[in-house]
């Protein structure tokens, strides 16, 4: 592996991570919908959370569209199309699969309120819900999967179209791109909210949130053409720092002032000013905080990985496939604990962590996993 890319490996380790604190945040007020809710949650927790999850929410998962655009074309060219699409619908598909046959079904005991116990839950509702997963197409957190699946085909159909030449294509990182880049995404990201709001899906897609994740997408294949990672530089991430910094505090302003803490909807979509500023800031957020992430990364986290780093970096992507399952069951389980919801978003996700990895290092395990 190139020595740069070791901290692309240490930062999707800290991606995780965030992915399984910010649907702990959720259960305890934070904005968002999951399997398991304890409501009421206080005013405060409710604020604080909901900024914890609206600004992961800018940047986490397209930053991973972006890591994972980065290693795309290298994948391709040693594979080939066929086998490139062979790999992936192996270690994609067959993860997603599993999701519907088994976490589903076992997080429906929660989801759905279910008053039994969970031994009758076994015998007598596990099949239906299990048929209903499929129906539904109910991949929960593993949307990302199906998504990248869709985005590699994408990618393998226009390499096959564009031929040789496409391997050879490169654009430089300019403040053009990046400004025209922002644009597109503020403008498509309206548009898309005019149909699809934020939080409904298709196919378990949110189509909302698709404009940046395309984008960042296609960037990361950019990136490892062009080299942009080495073009990122410390006085740019200085600047964005700033522009980071006052957005993340102006806005649980806005949302205040524009209702979003009394119920208002608007800023999922619609054609009102508070669509238009959440469809233009959550890019410019996102793109500033992953800015910084990929320079400080970079320039922290680049040598050589310890056993530890490596031991992370092996289970980070089993823990996001059966994360849901363990946060919410140890949310479900410590429901009887009457704590501030701040205290026991906590509590749950210090639990949380080490139970994902851990039972992720023991899956791994398993002879002919």
């Amino acid at each position: 592996m190139e020595k740069r890319m070791a901290y692309l490996d240490r930062l999707k380790v800290f991606l995780t991570v965030l992915v399984v604190l910010h649907h702990t945040a959720i259960t305890y007020g934070g904005a968002g919908s999951w399997y398991y809710n304890e409501q009421p949650s206080t005013d405060v927790a409710t604020a604080l959370l909901s900024t914890f999850t609206a600004v992961n929410q800018s940047f986490f998962m397209g930053l991973f569209f972006f890591i994972s655009g980065y290693v795309t074309p290298s994948s391709y060219d040693r594979y080939g199309a066929v086998k490139f699409m062979k790999v992936r619908l192996i270690r994609f598909g067959i993860p997603i699969i599993l999701f519907m046959a088994v976490i589903t079904p076992l997080l429906a005991y929660v989801s759905t309120g279910y008053e039994g116990s969970f031994a009758d839950y076994l015998k007598t509702r596990v099949i239906s819900n299990l048929l209903l997963s499929f129906a539904e197409f109910e991949v929960g957190p593993l949307w990302y999967l199906v998504a990248l699946l869709l985005f590699f085909a994408a990618y393998a159909g226009y390499r096959l179209i564009r031929g040789e030449q496409s391997a050879k294509n490169t654009f430089k990182l300019t403040s053009r791109t990046i400004v025209g880049y922002l644009v597109a995404v503020a403008v498509a990201n309206f548009l898309i909210r005019l149909i699809y709001p934020v939080g409904e899906t298709v196919l378990s897609l949110q189509l909302a949130y698709f404009p940046a994740y395309i984008g960042l997408f296609i960037g990361g294949i950019g990136a490892y053409r062009g080299k942009w990672l080495d073009q990122l530089t410390k006085s740019a991430a200085r600047k964005w720092r700033v522009v980071v910094c006052v957005l993340i505090i102006l806005f649980p302003i806005v949302m205040l002032l524009g209702g979003a803490m009394e119920g208002d909807t608007s800023f999922e979509g619609g054609m009102n000013w508070q669509s238009a500023i959440y469809s233009t800031t959550d890019p410019i957020l996102g793109f500033g905080i992953s800015y910084l992430l990929l320079v400080a990364f970079r320039k922290r986290w680049n040598g050589d990985p310890s056993p530890v780093s490596r031991w992370l970096s092996a289970q980070a992507f089993l823990v996001y496939i059966i994360h849901a399952l363990i946060v919410t069951y140890i949310s479900y389980w410590l429901r009887g604990i009457s704590i501030d919801p701040l205290l026991k978003f906590i509590l749950v996700g210090c639990l949380a962590l080490p139970h994902c990895f851990l039972v992720a290092s023991l899956l791994r395990k398993i002879p002919g996993r």
